[in-house]
């Protein structure tokens, strides 16, 4: 018992050191060699203190136990060091920078990778050789050499070809390169910044760099309710936008959503239009006026001269000196004109100041509308 537990505390002492200097070697990181050195001792000193405290004897069976701990113990140790340590090498693009798909734009310093790619290296290198031999032993007596080890030596080998696989996936990964084409428009490191793993809740702070190609760019619209019935794809689309005034961009719709948000109750629409000269930028705001229908030959009137009551909708028509109130029937309104699809005749003259202050059938001096 005594020489078990002696066995014991030497291999949680001898494992704690040699993990602690591959961490200090290849991290070259005092405090984290130092966390894992007293990782060990403390785990297994806590297990002990549980064992007393449940009232459990310690015998070969525990100590094994322990002896088995040590090494799993071991394992996390580094993979937690490894995976919080992670630092941008070089980065070769800033803000404003055209990059071109595939082109190298940094570089993740990951020194722990390049040792596991060494080991592992050698770990093929040792299987094959085995597999080697044991097929050359099999040819020359094949009752020496069973199937199961010749069975256990491909297994060996395939391992390690996966093993090595494994790392230099990982590898690709520390090589930043742009996915796409574009513009790089916005940066968030610098060379020697501590870049965390890109999981879920990190996500953001594991980003280093944006790209946008926008030589196409995607005008996104809220359609009222009561025009979404009306939306199609290939439907014309004019844009304007408040920066670049005097310029109207047409597209064709190219697609929307159908379902209306249960919010606001809108339908997105997007257009996909050219953008060459890359005039247009991500984010700007536009005015986008799409043709639902085409009306020709109909009576458009102000939409200063519409009155909108629960009555319903009507204008001030003059006739012979007097403001005659008139019921109407409108179709599109745009903000600026209004459809009069019945109730008013094309000629008749329409007040448009002072509707609100008007009775029917007041008497009205008439000044035509500049």
């Amino acid at each position: 018992m005594k020489r078990s537990i002696k066995d014991l505390l030497k291999e949680g002492g001898l494992g704690a050191v040699l993990t602690g200097l591959m961490v200090l070697l290849f991290l070259r990181d005092w405090r984290s060699a130092f966390i894992v050195v007293i990782n060990i001792p403390l785990s297994l000193l806590a297990a002990a203190f549980a064992l007393w405290v449940s009232g459990q004897n310690i015998h070969l069976m525990t100590l094994g136990g322990m002896a088995l701990a040590v090494g799993i113990l071991v394992d996390e140790a580094t993979v937690a060091v490894e995976n919080i340590h992670a630092h941008l090498k070089s980065i070769a693009v800033d803000k404003g920078d055209t990059v071109q798909a595939g082109q190298a734009l940094g570089e993740i310093e990951v020194p722990e990778l390049l040792a596991d790619l060494a080991k592992y290296r050698a770990e093929l290198r040792v299987a094959e050789l085995d597999f080697k031999r044991l097929n050359a032993a099999r040819e020359k007596a094949p009752d020496l050499v069973t199937p199961q080890a010749v069975d256990d030596a491909t297994g060996k080998m395939e391992i390690a070809k996966a093993n090595l696989e494994r790392i230099d996936t990982l590898l690709r990964y520390s090589r930043l390169t742009a996915p796409f084409g574009g513009v790089v428009t916005m940066r968030y490191v610098d060379a020697g910044a501590f870049i965390p793993a890109a999981t879920s809740g990190s996500a953001a702070g594991a980003a280093v760099l944006t790209i946008m190609d926008f030589n196409t760019v995607r005008a996104q619209v809220a359609v009222p309710e009561i025009d979404a019935a009306f939306v199609s794809k290939e439907q014309p689309v004019k844009i304007s936008v408040e920066g670049l005034r005097g310029k109207m961009f047409e597209a064709k719709v190219t697609r929307h959503s159908y379902a209306l948000d249960d919010a606001s109750k809108t339908m997105l629409v997007e257009a996909d239009l050219p953008n060459p000269d890359l005039a247009l930028r991500p984010g700007m705001y536009a005015t986008v006026r799409i043709g639902v229908e085409k009306h020709a030959g109909v009576l458009l009137l102000p939409v200063e001269a519409i009155l909108v009551e629960k009555a319903g909708v009507s204008v001030f028509a003059v006739a012979e000196g007097k403001a005659i109130k008139t019921p109407v029937q409108i179709g599109f309104n745009d903000g600026a004109f209004v459809e009069i699809v019945k109730g008013l005749p094309e000629t008749s003259p329409v007040v448009l100041v002072g509707k609100m202050t008007l009775v029917n059938g007041q008497a009205v001096n008439v000044t035509e509308a500049k």
